[in-house]
């Protein structure tokens, strides 16, 4: 665990994490990790892109003649709602629109999103049109736009003084500085894409930044909210309410961050939890961490015993990796651990001048003196070395506690699996680095369980109008309970001759599906049936092809060669036609998975492997680890260059 004992540095992002929940503020500072409370119905994903285009919008008003000639009338025949819908017309017309024909060009999934912050920034201008037709009466034409628009983005930095120490290190950066001419003060605003639950935490958030202003500049700022979905509404506060309230709460919720960081599983009174359960608990992004290392006290408020126990435990092992490897010169110091389903996750800071692989050349002399049945995985990660332990007590991952029936519309996503946060991580086979997938694992890795699982996750979510399977499955046993499904596109798949048949008709419904997105001018298939909705039509669903056992198919030299034909062009061109690849083998060898197959199957999941070559060539470059899994779903997922470690779902 990071030792946090020498004068932490706090952002002012971390002082409204703490005022919403000290326990979320404490896991966020030891192991990072989200920490925004998002509503479920609230947009996700767009707030860097609102962000970027609101900055770009006053670059942009700054600059061009266009927006200054809007305001050389006398300012009382000026109107607002004109003068905001032809500054919204410029602005769409030189920056937004240029950038949303890019995005559709290259991530055309990408689209809705920015219609969405289109939306916010229409809120955001007409506000901002307003306070400009206001100024006008204060400033002469060619001025009002500068000296409204103060600053933008800055960096900002204070010692704030705390009751017992002599002053508390905080940095931060807000959107905005604007001037309100006729009040003759500066306001710093925060932009938001999302309505907060909270609002004290985002007062506490804005009266620091005020404050942090007020110490630079020596003149009172006011502070604001701008939460620009699901409809614009300004959250406004002068510098006087903040001076006499929120300013004095400040100083000891610093000092009592310092006092959580401090805090560790083995120790009594842990940080608090939020004082609003009932609201954020159920939205809280690290829901599964916080409930292991705080776990719900019982009706009598003692610690659970074996709760306490086992971070002991925990601790003593880390301790231990820490001893063993300095016994062999090796100097790490450990700083905490994360508990997942199959294996505890370790991370140790090497000491200056200690190379990774001087901790990994001493993987077997840990398993030794530990007494562990496998090799340890162990791996560089970003500020430390990750030593992943198995559990004694392994836990599974049941299927029905992480996916329920629901309608995912057109994104089509499949289950991979739980990562160490307990979160469900899924791939969308729209995204060009997660269309086509290359699977393999050794036997008993859980490879075809994995596969029920990924087919499972795809009709619970999807509807057959939104989604078509065809199953390859040679073996003859895994797919058995999908036989009778309404998803299917044809019967379950076994033989060769019929396999090589139907890759060639995927080939050919490809062609015809581009004719199609022609004919409609769209760019892919969601665009398309987007259309078609809106025209009273049906929908052409996605095709996902999942193939069971590749390698029995590669025999005949003559039918892989056919295959290998089929799967490079459908792996360069299907993605875009609705078609999906997901092709899997318990023999990954590089005469069966060859060059041009890994060359079109960008996505990777392996199992537990035979040997390192197996890991490698599943995994490609020197990605060795998968040949020290665990087995049973225990597996590493790689996806643009991003490797993680999963354990995958049990479908009963």
């Amino acid at each position: 665990m990071s030792n946090q004992t020498h004068s932490p540095k706090f952002t002012v992002t971390d002082v409204r994490v703490a005022f919403e929940c000290p326990r979320l503020f404490y896991l966020s500072k030891h192991f990072g990790g989200k920490t925004l409370f998002i509503p479920p119905d609230q947009p996700r994903g767009i707030g860097k892109p609102f962000h970027h285009f609101a900055s770009k919008f006053i670059e942009l008003a700054k600059t061009n003649p266009k927006f200054k000639s809007l305001f050389k009338p006398n300012a009382k025949t000026l109107d607002r709602e004109s003068i905001s819908l032809e500054m919204q017309r410029i602005f769409y017309k030189e920056v937004f629109f240029p950038a949303l024909q890019k995005v559709a060009t290259n991530k055309p999934e990408n689209v809705p999103a920015l219609q969405q912050v289109w939306e916010g920034l229409r809120g955001l201008i007409n506000h901002w049109s307003g306070l400009l037709v206001t100024n006008c009466f204060y400033a002469n034409y060619n001025n009002v736009i500068s000296e409204t628009f103060f600053s933008q983005e800055l960096s900002v930095t204070c010692d704030y003084p705390l009751p017992k120490q002599k002053a508390q290190k905080i940095e931060g950066k807000f959107d905005s500085l604007i001037r309100d001419l006729k009040k003759d003060r500066l306001c710093m605003v925060e932009y938001k894409t999302y309505a907060p639950i909270d609002s004290a935490s985002q007062l506490a958030q804005v009266a620091l930044y005020s404050y942090i202003l007020y110490l630079h500049k020596q003149q009172p700022v006011d502070s604001a909210v701008y939460c620009v979905l699901p409809e614009f509404k300004v959250y406004y506060y002068t510098w006087e309410e903040l001076k006499d309230t929120v300013h004095e709460l400040t100083p000891l919720k610093l000092q009592q961050m310092r006092d959580w960081l401090q805090w560790k599983p083995s120790q009594p009174d842990p940080p608090p939890e939020t004082n609003q359960p009932e609201k954020l608990c159920p939205i809280c992004p690290q829901q599964e961490t916080c409930q292991r290392y705080f776990p719900p006290l019982p009706l009598d408020r003692a610690t659970p015993k074996n709760t306490t126990d086992d971070a002991i435990q925990t601790e003593e092992l880390g301790k231990q990796l820490e001893t063993i490897l300095q016994a062999y010169g090796v100097g790490v110091d450990y700083q905490d651990a994360i508990v997942g389903a199959s294996f505890i996750r370790f991370k140790l800071k090497p000491h200056l001048g200690v190379k990774v692989v001087s901790v990994v050349n001493r993987s077997t002399d840990i398993q030794v003196q530990m007494g562990l049945p496998n090799l340890p995985l162990i791996s560089p990660q970003a500020g430390y070395i990750s030593v992943d332990l198995p559990r004694k007590d392994r836990k599974a991952v049941p299927f029905k506690d992480y996916i329920q029936k629901t309608n995912n519309g057109f994104d089509i996503k499949i289950a991979i699996g739980i990562d160490l946060e307990g979160k469900l991580i899924e791939a969308d086979l729209s995204d060009a680095n997660t269309c086509h997938f290359l699977i393999g694992g050794t036997t008993g890795s859980g490879k075809s369980e994995f596969l029920k699982s990924l087919v499972l996750s795809l009709i619970e979510r999807h509807t057959i109008e939104q989604v078509k399977i065809a199953l390859v499955d040679p073996k003859r046993v895994t797919f058995t309970a999908f036989e009778k499904s309404n998803w299917l596109l044809c019967p379950i798949i076994k033989e060769s001759d019929r396999a090589l048949e139907f890759m060639e008709e995927l080939v050919t419904k490809m062609e015809q599906r581009y004719q199609l997105l022609e004919k409609g001018k769209c760019s892919d298939l969601k665009t398309y049936n987007q259309q078609l909705i809106q025209q009273g039509k049906s929908p052409i669903p996605h095709l996902v092809c999942v193939f069971d056992e590749y390698a029995d198919f590669m025999a005949d030299q003559e039918i892989a060669k056919q295959l290998e034909s089929s799967i490079k062009r459908l792996g360069g061109m299907a993605r875009a036609a609705g078609i999906h690849l997901i092709i899997s083998t318990q023999r990954p060898e590089a005469k069966i998975v060859t060059p041009i197959i890994r060359s079109n199957l960008p996505a990777r999941v392996a199992l537990k492997t035979s040997s390192e070559g197996d890991s490698k060539i599943i995994l490609g470059g020197n990605h060795s680890q998968a040949t020290y899994l665990l087995g049973k779903g225990d597996l590493l997922y790689l996806t643009s260059g991003n490797l993680s470690r999963l354990q995958s779902l049990l479908a009963s």
